[in-house]
């Protein structure tokens, strides 16, 4: 149940002018205090784009954040170790040490961090470590990439994992697709880093626009965006494990459906983020059209296979690439939602 605001937390001042062009505003004295903002300080302000302001002390940009700290014990799986120095990391936290007192850290958990450090976190480096601590250090600053470049880095991996998984498919080649696997971690690697960003970002409205981003909405937007387009780079990935799973090579005719299919799935992909990027309802909606088509053919691919030899890795290969379209339909969503006040007359 939400609590009603009270008046520790919302209040209703008058604006005054201030000479020809300023306006000023009181501040509640004890809001001032407890922030510890003084006389003199800098204060910076934001004009939104949902008509509203924010305030906030200058001195926001330059906080450092803390080093955090946590203990790990015998019982802990690597799985829970993982998920709270991933955790640390997208809370933005510069120097992260695991700790383990009074017993050495296991040689498990010791690669682990190491291999996470290594394959998951960009900007991230081990800078110290000994038998019972180990101390990560994230060099990188926020914002060190703007999120355009940043999505289209990510989205171009991912359109090129789609199709160097399929071109390991027609030349069955296995270590090919293994390239292809490994590409994954890079994907992931850029995932993490573009979440971080954006947990930041809704903490500070000044990192907010240096990332190029309008309004905190936009982060819940583009965090459904990183996860979808991570999402078509496991599918991606899943096509290139399966290939070692065929027995022969698939027969050139369903090959090329199949290729076919993958074209028109990626065209999909990539289509949906140039909508996104550009705020195109229009392209928006012929790519929801493309979709349903992708669909569509994947089922009149699906009905040739009958007992094709490895029908049953087709056909999980075949679902890889239409779920590809599917998560696309999802970025088409979001287009919709931010450009709907600009196909309509408000009255």
């Amino acid at each position: 149940m939400f609590m009603p605001l009270s008046e520790d937390t919302k209040q209703t001042r008058r604006i005054q002018i201030s000479g020809g062009s300023t306006y000023t505003i009181s501040l509640p004295k004890k809001w001032v205090d407890e922030l510890g903002i003084k006389n003199g300080d800098n204060m910076t302000v934001i004009k939104n784009s949902n008509k509203s302001m924010t305030l906030f002390s200058g001195l926001e940009n330059e906080k450092i954040q803390k080093k955090a700290v946590f203990t790990i014990i015998q019982k802990d799986s690597p799985e829970a170790i993982r998920r709270k120095i991933v955790a640390l990391y997208l809370n933005g936290y510069k120097t992260i040490q695991v700790v383990s007192k009074g017993v050495k850290i296991s040689p498990e958990n010791s690669r682990l961090i190491k291999e996470l450090v290594r394959k998951s976190m960009i900007g991230t480096e081990i800078i110290e470590s000994d038998s019972e601590s180990i101390t990560i250090q994230i060099l990188t600053r926020l914002p060190e990439l703007t999120f355009e470049v940043a999505l289209k880095r990510m989205y171009l991996m991912t359109a090129n994992m789609h199709r160097y998984a399929i071109e390991a498919l027609k030349k069955f080649d296995t270590e090919y697709a293994q390239e292809v696997v490994s590409m994954d971690d890079e994907v992931d690697r850029f995932s993490l880093y573009m979440m971080r960003t954006l947990i930041n970002a809704i903490q500070n409205s000044s990192m907010l626009y240096d990332v190029g981003l309008q309004n905190p909405a936009d982060c819940l937007n583009y965090r459904t965006v990183i996860s979808r387009i991570e999402r078509i780079a496991d599918h991606a990935a899943l096509i290139a494990k399966r290939i070692k799973f065929l027995s022969v090579p698939i027969e050139p005719k369903l090959l090329m459906e199949i290729e076919s299919l993958s074209k028109d799935a990626i065209i999909c992909f990539e289509s949906a983020i140039e909508s996104l990027i550009k705020k195109d309802h229009i392209l928006a909606e012929k790519v929801a059209l493309k979709i349903t088509q992708v669909v569509e053919k994947e089922n009149e691919t699906l009905s040739i296979l009958k007992e094709t030899k490895n029908s049953t890795i087709i056909k999980f290969i075949l679902e890889d690439i239409r779920r590809t379209a599917e998560y696309s339909s999802d970025l088409i969503e979001i287009v919709v939602n931010e450009t709907i006040r600009d196909i309509i007359t408000e009255k």
